[in-house]
């Protein structure tokens, strides 16, 4: 079994779980109103917004419109804390709980507290939904992504980083560009035949246009697998957290982990 990789200062600046469902189409946004109650003191903030689209699969270039006299989609329903750092979604089709790094905060709190809280909300959100509408929410794909940020690191610089092992420096025939990115995507990997992987470097952006982070990028790594009828979903979820750290540790270098303090 490979090494698990722990840091004390990881690079992790967000964190996504999600947990896609067989589609609870009868299910409403008022099934789901003691969720506001109960999450109300550590999740105050709410929104509603307009439903993310199937995560299933689409035909090619359909536009879906709603009639008149037709049942409303349920919205997409935001949790999130008052600082911000943390944020649970979910729709008829999906659960997802967010980490988002904030200064304030006391730095990422690990893959098991993520889980852990996931699977306690995802409790309650099944159960107020078999009450409402007769079905156990069926999950049937399960993702884990993180994003981390390389400081004095360009993306151009992280581009061959990646695809060299870091064994080569960037050049370019002309001046440095404004943008560099890529993204490489596994079906299958390597000895996990069931988990798509992605890979993703990009230049690094402020929250705002006029925010420039110089010499910095962002590492983008997710994992993804379908999930059989009745079969353990939370074990597929920690085998693609497993899959993305592995990744981790191979498109990085090992100077990059040492200073970011690998136990």
């Amino acid at each position: 079994m490979a090494k698990k990789l722990s840091f004390a200062r990881p690079p992790v600046r967000s964190v996504v779980l999600s947990v896609f469902l067989q589609p609870l189409a009868k299910l409403r946004t008022l099934d789901l109103a003691p969720l506001r109650v109960e999450w109300r003191h550590q999740y105050p903030e709410l929104q509603e917004l307009t439903p993310l689209p199937s995560w299933g699969p689409q035909e090619p270039d359909s536009v879906q419109f709603v009639q008149s006299g037709l049942s409303w989609p349920m919205p997409l329903c935001v949790f999130a804390t008052e600082s911000g750092d943390r944020r649970i979604r979910f729709q008829h089709d999906r659960f997802i709980l967010a980490w988002i790094f904030e200064p304030e905060s006391d730095g990422y709190p690990g893959f098991d507290t993520l889980k852990s809280e996931l699977s306690e909300k995802l409790e309650r959100f099944s159960k107020l939904s078999h009450e409402a509408v007769g079905e156990i929410p069926e999950v049937k794909r399960i993702s884990v992504e993180y994003s981390n940020n390389l400081l004095g690191i360009a993306a151009h610089e992280a581009m061959a980083g990646v695809l060299t092992g870091w064994n080569r420096e960037s050049s370019f025939p002309f001046g440095k560009p404004d943008y560099s990115g890529f993204r490489v995507h596994y079906c299958d990997y390597e000895d996990h035949p069931n988990i798509g992987v992605l890979v993703g470097v990009d230049s690094a952006v402020g929250e705002s246009a006029e925010e420039e982070i110089p010499d910095s990028s962002n590492l983008t790594l997710s994992a993804e697998a379908d999930v059989e009828s009745g079969s353990d979903f939370w074990g597929a979820l920690e085998e693609a957290h497993d899959v993305v750290t592995s990744v981790f540790g191979k498109v990085t270098s090992e100077r990059m982990r040492r200073e970011w303090g690998e136990k």
